[in-house]
């Protein structure tokens, strides 16, 4: 099983149902203005109970696998703050970033959430508070607006959705094909390879761990 080193961030499922429960946070839209493709990319560290290169693992062990168009990005906030020193002894807040995201479901591989309006979604790790790095875990990447994905999903407690961990959210390819409301007519979401390859992991799924999962607000028979 792989594992990479800790430093001060807990195991990822233990995590999954602490994320957005107690904890201190604080909001910046400020990056929105800033050109994150410039930073430099600082890792983050975890040790995970699942094999983050076996695919039906990683499927395995989320709530939520689905194709869909990022819609917008909008911000960053900072979680688990705590209070340190800067180089001159003062106080300052230091958070971990977690990025808001509006995206619109274009087609559910793992779940049923709605696919008629546009949700929000949060992933771990974005732009720093001094905007001047990006904090993602090994093998992840920020998601881009406009952009199609394989998302990996964990529903919250209080029913909102987590992008978290390695290859947590993969590009499509020709993701130009798609559009918001329909798929190209010369390809469907279902011809893709990215949507076969997961789909064909969510047949064969592996959970490697028990844990305790919630639903989302936005599943289908909410709505």
């Amino acid at each position: 099983m792989k594992k990479s080193s800790i430093y001060g961030i807990l195991s990822i499922v233990l995590i999954v149902g602490m994320f957005f429960t107690g904890c201190a946070s604080k909001n910046n839209a400020s990056q929105l203005n800033t050109n994150v493709s410039n930073l430099p990319i600082h890792q983050m560290h975890a040790s995970f109970v699942y094999d983050t290169d076996n695919i039906r693992e990683a499927v395995g062990i989320c709530d939520y696998v689905f194709v869909a168009k990022v819609v917008s990005c909008d911000g960053t906030e900072y979680r688990n703050v705590i209070t340190t020193e800067d180089e001159k002894g003062n106080p300052k807040e230091v958070g971990s970033p977690y990025t808001n995201y509006t995206i619109q479901v274009l087609e559910n591989i793992k779940g049923e959430l709605i696919t008629d309006k546009p949700i929000p979604i949060v992933k771990q790790g974005g732009i720093s508070e001094k905007q001047d790095a990006i904090y993602l875990f090994e093998n992840d990447s920020l998601p881009s607006e406009n952009s199609i994905y394989i998302f990996l999903a964990y529903a919250q407690e209080d029913g909102s959705l987590l992008i978290s961990g390695p290859n947590s959210n993969v590009m499509c390819n020709d993701s130009n094909m798609y559009s918001i409301n329909s798929v190209s007519e010369e390809k469907s979401v279902t011809e893709y390879d990215e949507f076969i390859t997961y789909k064909d992991a969510n047949d064969n799924e592996i959970i490697p761990v028990d844990r305790e999962r919630y639903k989302s607000i936005y599943e289908t028979d909410n709505n």
